[in-house]
């Protein structure tokens, strides 16, 4: 590769950065439905479908910064393929660690009020499997898991074969995060979603979800030194129109749901968003850095303060959404700054 290819590598982090900032305020607004109060239409579109764009666009960043590492010609056995996957499930891992025990008050809590038995024992177990110890943290189990599936899957097959599998256990996942109400009416399968809900809860998981994604990121390696700008830029307008549309049907068709994440134009969409945002290349600069911590921060850290100004409080969603958003930011840039003078913050990040 020349080096102005390498060059124009690097400058699109700032962009992935930024976007990476803006997610995290997405997420913060799935949690708390800031509008609910001022418009129930503008809420249910800002928070399922503006705001659904988030957790996919982490994905498929994650997939795409991961696996520029990965060889697929050294093999699932490679060396360096191993150390690099070795290392980034162990970050990972501490990661999701170090915030499942800080979000134990809150469990605590919720044991207290709705009692502890072995039925809560197992649930939490599983949870810590699958779903997040707290259930925002269901990210990190899923990168978990889907990392080293599609490490596998792209160290032994060619992409299009990745592609068609991930894509179809993601559809798969559709069925059962969109549909299951609908199918559940069926005889056999009905019965199969039944016990797989009851035991796993939902296919938003490292599993159904999580893979396709990831491989969107890698499949966004061909595009990062092309001019597609423009095409991007209309095939992102045009994904999301059409994912405008998929979510109205389900509205109308009144199988619309808190938990609905599994579009089947979100995948496009947020593939074309990403193509988009990789097109603009920012000269380095510290800010960029910042930003990046403070996503994950505000991301792992917002659950405390909604629950704080909602639950305990009391006080109106939109105020909760914007002081949420506030004291997160200041939290994630205290850490920040203590993570400078006394390394063991790093942990948080």
């Amino acid at each position: 590769m020349s080096k102005e290819g390498v060059f124009m590598k690097s400058q699109s982090y700032g962009i992935l950065d930024i976007a990476k900032f803006f997610s995290a305020l997405l997420v913060i607004a799935i949690h708390c439905a800031p509008f609910i109060e001022v418009n129930e239409a503008f809420n249910l579109f800002y928070v399922q479908v503006v705001a659904r764009l988030a957790v996919p666009f982490f994905f498929t960043a994650s997939g795409w910064l991961f696996f520029r590492k990965i060889d697929p010609k050294r093999g699932m056995r490679g060396e360096e393929n191993v150390t690099a996957l070795k290392h980034y499930w162990k970050r990972i891992f501490k990661l999701y660690l170090v915030w499942s025990i800080l979000y134990l008050p809150l469990l605590a809590l919720h044991w207290i009020q709705g009692g502890f038995d072995t039925f809560t024992l197992i649930r939490l177990l599983r949870d810590v499997l699958l779903n997040g110890t707290y259930y925002h943290l269901w990210f990190f189990p899923a990168l978990l898991l889907g990392v080293p599936i599609v490490y596998c899957l792209y160290t032994s097959w060619n992409k299009r074969s990745m592609l068609w599998v991930c894509g179809g256990l993601y559809v798969i996942g559709m069925l059962i995060n969109v549909y299951g109400n609908v199918l559940g009416s069926i005889p056999f399968l009905g019965s199969v979603i039944h016990a797989y809900e009851s035991i796993f809860v939902t296919s938003r998981n490292g599993l159904f979800f999580a893979p396709l994604y990831l491989v969107l990121g890698i499949y966004a390696q061909d595009f990062i030194d092309q001019p597609y700008k423009r095409q991007a830029g209309f095939a992102f307008l045009f994904a999301f129109v059409a994912f405008c549309i998929e979510a109205w049907l389900l509205v109308e068709w009144g199988i619309m749901h808190d938990l609905t994440s599994m579009y089947l134009m979100l995948a496009p969409t947020v593939f074309f968003l990403f193509i988009f945002l990789l097109q603009f290349h920012l000269s380095q600069k510290k800010i960029y850095g910042t930003l990046r911590k403070m996503s994950l921060l505000l991301y792992v850290s917002h659950i405390y303060f909604i629950y704080l100004f909602l639950n305990v409080l009391h006080m109106g969603n939109l105020i909760v959404y914007a002081l949420s958003i506030g004291c997160s930011c200041v939290l994630s840039l205290c850490m920040i700054n203590a993570a400078k003078r006394y390394p063991k913050f790093r942990v948080l990040m």
